[in-house]
């Protein structure tokens, strides 16, 4: 059927998306010798050559369907980097956000449609804040019900970022994850650029994790980005002063290093006696996080030197390389699971199952899937709210 379908395209679209590629017309001519009567509106695309056209472009395939162009400002959205810098943002970022941006704005309309208001988890946050870290990270991990000694009772740390995804979803924050764009192989992120990024929305804040990352890591970032959906701050900027923004992520990467390893905990276990960096490999894992940030907790709380730090952080680094190299893609259904947030899936199958958007509009929320693959979908994610 995608084969034959035609999908119409506004006009302000098809240049949008010829400025966003930076190809001149002429280029694109020469892979798709319609492209002037596409624009004309003398005749539409089908589905697959619509594909085939985003794919080219590299650009987001949802973005082919809006009614205007999407807006600028959603590539001024805060992503936290390494060693608290702002580079300049590749393509692959940037398509990235955007897509993400796309589905974030779907669900945020479908909730207000359903009477949907700001989530009660930021607006209790902001009620009983009192500014202090520990009471502050106290706070943010009661309201996602969580116990002060959680980690402990996750097996590992893919569940331990399970567990965390879990409540956030239960929350209402979506929490979508992916080491490449969409599911182009060829297009990897960096995670030399970013970790993690956060979309804010009153009824619908996004947060997507480079998985290309430590499975520590993704779990620091995760609560990271948390804090910044609580304090309702997703805006840093580019051309913003960097002093403050390095501030403003010292806040919060104090307060997520105190929500995952409390200082009381951390001085409780510690052995001041004992082999510093044998400690560290024991201990980092009993509090799901990587082996630098406890490190750097540690001497935080004067309980280790620079010295232990910088031979940790480079060990792991070392170590994280050599884990890199020998990971595969594996399974397609569970790498999408866990790639995409289930209460936004589910809330997209509801809506084509119901009518409220056609099926080729969820397929392209879903992200490309088509066919058997959505009925697969279908089956394991209505459950979800």
């Amino acid at each position: 059927m995608t084969d034959t379908l035609r999908v119409p395209v506004q006009k302000e679209i098809w240049y949008w998306a010829v400025e966003e590629s930076q190809k001149s017309l002429e280029e694109i001519s020469t892979k798709f010798p319609q492209i002037q009567k596409w624009i004309s509106g003398e005749i539409d695309p089908t589905f697959k050559q619509l594909e085939r056209f985003a794919d080219y472009l590299r650009i987001p395939f949802g973005y082919l369907f809006l009614e205007s162009p999407p807006s600028a400002d959603a590539m001024e959205v805060e992503f936290r980097s390494i060693n608290n810098k702002l580079p300049a943002m590749s393509k692959n970022l940037k398509d990235i956000i955007m897509e993400m941006d796309f589905r974030k704005n779907w669900m945020s309309d479908y909730r207000k449609e359903l009477g949907w208001e700001k989530l009660e988890i930021i607006v209790q946050f902001n009620k009983h804040k009192s500014g202090d870290i520990a009471l502050d990270a106290a706070l943010a991990k009661q309201l996602l019900d969580l116990e002060d000694d959680w980690s402990t009772c996750t097996s590992d740390y893919h569940e331990a970022f399970k567990l965390l995804r879990e409540k956030l979803e239960k929350a209402g924050i979506l929490v979508m994850q992916n080491g490449i764009v969409g599911m182009n192989t060829h297009r990897k992120l960096d995670i030399n650029e970013f970790r993690a990024f956060m979309l804010y929305d009153d009824v619908s804040p996004l947060i997507f994790i480079n998985s290309n990352d430590s499975q520590g890591g993704r779990i620091f970032s995760l609560i990271h980005e948390y804090f910044h959906v609580l304090f309702e701050r997703d805006n840093l900027f580019l051309n913003e002063d960097l002093d403050a923004t390095k501030e403003n992520e010292k806040q919060v990467n104090q307060l997520t290093a105190e929500f995952l390893m409390p200082s009381e905990q951390v001085h409780r276990v510690w052995r001041k006696n004992a082999d510093p960096v044998q400690q560290i490999k024991e201990l980092s894992k009993a509090f799901k996080v990587s082996e630098a940030a406890l490190a750097i907790k540690l001497r935080d709380l004067n309980c280790i030197n620079d010295t232990i730090v910088k031979l940790v952080i480079d060990e792991s680094t070392k170590n994280f390389e050599n884990r890199k190299n020998r990971e595969n893609g594996g399974n397609f259904y569970h790498t999408f699971f866990a790639k995409i947030s289930p209460t936004f899936a589910a809330a997209v199958i509801r809506e084509a199952e119901q009518g409220g958007i056609s099926y080729t509009y969820a397929f392209r929320l879903l992200g490309g899937i088509k066919g058997k693959s959505y009925d697969k979908l279908k089956e394991r994610l209505m459950p979800y709210g």
